[in-house]
């Protein structure tokens, strides 16, 4: 049995197992059908197309649903003479994951509203800005390619794509020309619209020399920014000091009417002491997605832009802009 949906942006193509008595088909709506099948027992179910209405039945539960004919269902696309790439579907649902939260929601901007696919002979580079932050994460690719294309899929596609893949091991197939582009993960597809639009030149703005590296526990300077947050409610704001002569990150904020916090992490800072105000809540962002222990941060001044990466690991980056004090 074939399952088709689409908000005429994004289209999926499903397919489940069944014995089919009668070939046929109909249109219903999607939240009936979703809430009512999400409540019944984890059993078989029969489905009977009867005078414009879907009979369900399982066990006790008998149901009828008002139908419409399947010509009024939207045309579902397809990709034709499409460039097409393998990826491994694990790393691409981890990379998704990794970038996607920095993406702009602002649809004023379309081009950052989306998330960039970026391929180049046998890497991809998945992308995601909102002009605050930035996330960038490399893979590779199952077959290298000689194609060098950037195409830019919308945030929701990103974002159900990952969710389709789930465990699945099979590899996503990605087929794409001018303006859409199909997913196939399994035994599902996702067809989408392309996000039209150039997509900014954000490697100019990712620093290559730092005046100030330091290196520290994840899982401690999560701790230190939330508790830290707590007294930056309506700001967001707080203060990063790097310190070569104590090795330490030190962590400030105050409210003049909560109060302050101070908190020192140990880390093996190099360079000049430096000092720079940020979203903390971007920063946290990035290091609940972030793989390993240890994370290095890297800073220029208090106006530049922060490079914050995973130690022993160079596919994955992450930049935030400072807060002007």
């Amino acid at each position: 049995m074939k399952i088709f949906s689409t908000n005429l942006e994004v289209a999926v193509v499903t397919q489940v197992r069944c014995k089919v008595e009668e070939e046929g088909g109909v249109t219903v709506a999607n939240k009936t059908i979703l809430e009512l099948v999400g409540n019944m027992p984890n059993k078989n179910i029969t489905l009977q197309n009867q005078n414009s209405e879907l009979k369900i039945d399982t066990d006790n539960y008998h149901t009828k649903i008002k139908t419409l004919p399947t010509e009024e269902f939207p045309l579902i696309p397809t990709v034709d003479n499409g460039e097409s790439l393998s990826i491994d579907p694990q790393e691409l649902k981890t990379a998704i994951e990794q970038v996607v939260f920095a993406a702009s929601t602002n649809q004023t901007q379309p081009e950052i509203s989306g998330v960039l696919f970026s391929i180049n002979e046998n890497k991809l580079k998945i992308v995601a800005t909102d002009r605050y932050r930035l996330a960038e994460k490399t893979i590779p690719l199952k077959t290298p390619t000689t194609t060098s294309r950037d195409i830019i899929i919308p945030q929701k596609t990103a974002h159900e794509l990952a969710k389709i893949i789930g465990n699945q091991n099979t590899a996503v197939d990605l087929v794409f020309n001018e303006t859409q582009a199909s997913m196939n993960s399994g035994d599902t597809l996702i067809i989408s619209r392309l996000v039209d639009g150039q997509y900014p030149d954000y490697r100019q703005i990712i620093p290559t020399n730092f005046n100030t590296t330091a290196i520290t526990e994840k899982q401690a300077l999560i701790n230190a920014l939330r508790a830290a947050g707590v007294f930056s409610q309506s700001t967001n704001s707080v203060k990063l000091k790097l310190s070569p002569q104590t090795q330490q990150l030190v962590i400030t904020t105050e409210a003049a009417e909560l109060g302050d916090s101070v908190v020192e992490l140990p880390a093996v800072v190099e360079g000049e002491e430096g000092e720079i105000i940020f979203n903390f809540r971007y920063v946290l962002d990035c290091l609940a997605a972030m793989p390993g222990e240890k994370v290095i941060i890297k800073t220029i001044n208090d106006s530049s832009p922060v490079l914050v990466v995973p130690e022993k690991n160079n596919d994955y980056l992450y930049l935030v802009m400072p807060i002007k004090s």
